[in-house]
């Protein structure tokens, strides 16, 4: 069924349930080198980001992201912005999360206190950068993809998560949708698929169900009903 025809049989009391459960991607935990990379609104108390802005000043050789102090400061407030902002800020404690891989890079000790303070009944969807918690106990699960499906009255939601972007999936001629990080929202996908990394400038935030639905609603339109297996492979489901 397409995501117009979901989105019409949505009652309050699912919507409610939809936008309890939530997914996201690429929080990058212990990595204080992603603030720049991606322009994460993040920042140092200025009187700090001098003094390490001066160091480099006047030392051609000093490089402000390989100093040790600058990255426990950043790792600090970065962490702090992570769980207030982007994740604790929208998923309450009673939701479900779907975390597309590439959680934290710190070690396990430091990377499972950073869980631990995340809401959430969560499931990790493995990542590149998530060898250090491949076996932790703080998820429900842990899988490399997972087949996420939603079945109400009138609804029947097919979704295929993954940390990379797929070129096909499963259920995709028949209109499933695909989630994925990974690319930091730098890579627009083809079909009904979408990077659910919290990389979107302007927005830093996980995306619940609903949300999902109005997202894949729209890019239904773009593609034209039925034009879902877009990619030019022919073959099977």
């Amino acid at each position: 069924m397409t995501a117009r025809q979901i989105i019409e049989n949505i009652t309050p009391e699912i919507r409610k349930e939809m936008e309890s459960i939530w997914f996201t991607a690429d929080l990058h935990h212990g990595h204080p080198k992603i603030v720049n990379i991606c322009n994460r609104p993040v920042y140092l108390d200025p009187k700090l980001h001098d003094y390490f802005a001066n160091k480099e000043a006047d030392d051609p050789e000093y490089k402000m992201e390989k100093d040790p102090q600058w990255k426990d400061e950043m790792n600090k407030i970065h962490d702090e912005w992570l769980v207030k902002e982007v994740f604790n800020k929208y998923v309450k404690r009673n939701h479900s999360v779907y975390i597309l891989g590439d959680l934290s890079m710190a070690k396990r000790q430091e990377a499972e206190k950073f869980i631990d303070r995340l809401n959430g009944n969560k499931f990790l969807i493995l990542g590149n950068h998530d060898k250090n918690i491949d076996t932790s106990t703080r998820f429900t699960q842990i899988t490399q993809i997972k087949g996420f499906r939603f079945k109400r009255p009138g609804i029947d939601i097919h979704i295929e998560l993954c940390h990379f972007p797929m070129a096909s999936w499963d259920r995709k001629p028949h209109g499933s949708w695909h989630l994925y990080g990974h690319t930091h929202c730098r890579f627009e996908n083809k079909g009904l698929s979408f990077d659910v990394g919290i990389d979107r400038i302007g927005l830093w935030k996980p995306y619940n169900l609903y949300e999902i639905c109005l997202i894949m609603a729209d890019k239904e339109k773009l593609l034209g009903e039925g034009n879902y297996y877009d990619n030019g492979i022919d073959g099977v489901d």
